[in-house]
């Protein structure tokens, strides 16, 4: 080979090296996003630049380099394809497609005030994307219990005369923003003796104080029935008196079970059915005049969730990696912190990995996310699994969500599986929260209960001596509760073993006698009408599609649920009132209380012994209006006369062991 063509062809062979070499570089993957704004980092190697062109769908801006690096921002379109170049080299890099997972709407908040004679409706807007001009238009729903005129129903504030009328009158605002538009919602509650405005950081429907729930467990209900044998099934439950059912998740999971371990949350899991099917569950609970509440999981997904996924697969150069939590943040329940292989956090279940709530984009995410069954399903409220975790982690994050999901629908429950004995949780902006103690080293302490067993449920009623678990319960009930908010009353549910397993049948309906007499909203777990023994973690089916629950009824437990819920309907201070502690004369098994609304008044009395024993109560001590003639104990139809005494109006009760009874006081 001659010199001349040997040299020729190292340098074409050096520079076409060089070439090769040269690349840019973007720290970012294909990916769903949650933000419109988004910010891009990159670099380049092999070759030197003061600036790149970004190319952004049509569009293309400069980005300065320095040193090697660069970043840039953009504003997302609902499709975007975005890459680099370097045009003296020729250079580009590859292209990434962003997606946004959402189409960005105005967020408003209707507003409705009381003013000497008027309702003030106004329009308070809270985000505007793209800041376009905002059109308004104000109008009373069709359902309000009379017509009743908005006076400028084209401005942002409008006026209406007070309705005469008692009942809720609910107020829609429709907001324009060029081709979009949004429905938002407010109401004001009309009663003879006031009109009183829906205020949304603290206000809840008032259906939820008269709520009677039924948690289903959708995978196990009936053997590879799903949605349609839940539907099947939905007039027996409303039979037994319920108003309200909650459906565990029925998004798609991994593993199915009870659905916790979330793989998508905006497609319903194919082995209970399809959107379709679900809705027709709901529908047909409406028309029984059944609420319907979803379970959600907003602390955390499967670790293979499509996101998760892509986090292991990229790193750091995963969008998704920092919608996951991988370090620890000292927040309260840290203690319970593990952490996988991959550098993922998790509490006590492996395999579900927490989401990182200080990224705005998750926020938006999960926030898109429970809109969604709102709009589209029309649910009634929200049972928010693990959400103690994302509380902690995120405080502040709730009443954003519950301001977002009130102005769709002001009615919505928002039911934390949180400690009711913690005020932070309804300070967050949560409606309901579990009848839990406020002991920290354990986060899920049921106030009934003494001590943890994965396959026993160990309760006060379970102490060796009497007199100990009527202290016990004293404790729970007066001090370890809360009587002024929503509380989620229950003894078994998806994650406490059967109580009728621990005790016996008396113990279990003198349990069940106490729970609906407390003020709050009484939970029933399927199966446990019937008395099912086996554990919620099981895989066996709860129910038969071809019999109807009554049949497997061998105790006769259904009829006395039925009987507790409908006198529960039947006398207000049962309901949502305060409770008291009642002081009992010679019988340290039985506990009193006494609950009232109006000139209705109650003594429930629970002897917690298996042995009978006779109450003595000195109506004194309530300090009542009127001194009653006697009681009515209306679960079993007995009467007992008042003992007027030199020192005390005495009401003497005998109690059978294990008894329980609703005394109402009688003139």
């Amino acid at each position: 080979m001659k010199p001349a063509k040997s040299i020729l062809i190292l340098v074409w062979t050096v520079a076409f090296t060089q070439c090769l070499a040269a690349e840019i570089i973007l720290h970012k993957k294909d990916a769903t996003i949650w933000l419109p704004q988004q910010r891009i980092t990159g670099e380049i190697a092999g070759f030197k630049a003061k600036t790149l062109t970004i190319h952004h769908n049509k569009k293309k801006f400069k980005v300065k380099v320095s040193r090697n690096k660069f970043s840039f921002n953009i504003y997302a379109e609902a499709k975007n394809i975005i890459w680099a170049s370097y045009r003296k080299n020729k250079v580009q890099s590859a292209k990434i497609l962003l997606v946004l997972g959402y189409h960005p709407v105005p967020i408003v908040k209707p507003v409705v005030a009381v003013n000497s004679g008027s309702l003030t409706l106004s329009a308070v807007v809270l985000k505007n994307p793209g800041n376009k001009p905002l059109g308004y238009r104000w109008y009373a729903d069709i359902s309000n219990p009379q017509v009743t005129p908005i006076n400028n129903a084209n401005k942002s504030a409008a006026t209406v005369p007070i309705p005469e009328k008692p009942g809720m009158y609910y107020f829609n605002l429709l907001i324009t923003a060029g081709t979009d538009s949004v429905t938002y919602r407010t109401y004001v509650n009309r009663t003879a003796q006031e009109v009183k405005p829906f205020t949304i950081d603290t206000d809840y429907a008032p259906w939820i104080n008269e709520a009677i729930i039924y948690q289903i467990t959708p995978n196990t209900f009936v053997k590879k029935g799903g949605f349609e044998a839940i539907t099947a099934k939905l007039a027996e439950i409303q039979q037994l008196g319920i108003n309200t059912i909650y459906l565990q998740p029925v998004t798609k999971t991994e593993k199915g079970g009870q659905g916790y371990d979330v793989m998508d949350y905006l497609a319903v899991d194919s082995r209970l059915g399809n959107a379709a099917q679900l809705k027709v569950l709901i529908d047909s609970a409406k028309v029984l005049g059944l609420k319907v509440i979803l379970d959600l999981v907003p602390n955390h997904t499967s670790v293979n969730h499509p996101y998760a996924l892509d986090c292991v697969a990229n790193g750091t150069d995963s969008h998704y990696f920092k919608f996951y939590q991988h370090a620890n943040d000292k927040a309260p329940y840290s203690s319970f912190y593990h952490t996988d292989a991959n550098q993922f956090i998790y509490y006590f279940w492996h395999g579900l990995i927490n989401l990182d709530y200080t990224n705005p984009e998750v926020q938006q995410w999960m926030t898109e996310i429970c809109k969604y069954w709102v709009r589209e399903f029309d649910i009634d409220g929200y049972r928010f699994d693990a959400v103690w975790g994302m509380n902690a982690r995120a405080p502040q994050y709730a009443r954003r969500l519950r301001t977002e999901l009130k102005i769709i629908k002001p009615e919505i429950l928002l039911l934390a599986e949180d400690k009711a004995t913690d005020p932070g949780v309804y300070n967050k902006g949560f409606d309901a929260a579990y009848d839990w103690t406020a002991d920290t080293t354990w986060v899920s302490q049921w106030t009934w209960q003494t001590h943890y067993d994965d396959k026993k449920s160990f309760t006060v009623f379970n102490l060796t001596d009497s007199t100990q678990r009527a202290a016990q319960l004293r404790e729970a009930l007066f001090r370890n509760t809360v009587m002024d908010k929503p509380v989620l009353r229950f003894m078994e549910n998806n994650d406490l073993p059967r109580f009728i397993n621990t005790h016996n049948q008396a113990q279990t309906k003198m349990a069940v006698g106490l729970l609906f007499a407390l003020p709050g909203m009484p939970l029933l777990f399927n199966g446990q009408e019937v008395a099912r023994t086996f554990h919620p973690y099981s895989s066996r089916s709860i129910f038969q599609a071809n019999k109807p629950i009554q049949a497997l009824d061998s105790l006769g437990m259904r009829y006395y649920y039925q009987q507790l819920i409908s006198l529960r309907k039947q006398y207000p201070a049962l309901g949502q009132s305060p409770i008291q502690p009642v002081k009992v004369v010679g019988a340290n098994s039985v506990v009193a209380l006494h609950r009232s609304a109006g000139s209705q008044h109650f003594i429930v009395l629970v002897n917690v012994n298996g042995a009978p024993v006779t109450a003595s109560i000195d109506l004194k001590q309530l300090i009542l209006p009127v001194i009653p003639q006697g009681a009515k104990d209306v679960l079993h139809d007995k009467s007992y006369s008042l003992i007027k005494k030199e020192t005390m109006d005495e009401l003497s009760v005998p109690l059978e062991g294990y008894a329980v009874k609703w005394l109402l006081l009688t003139n």
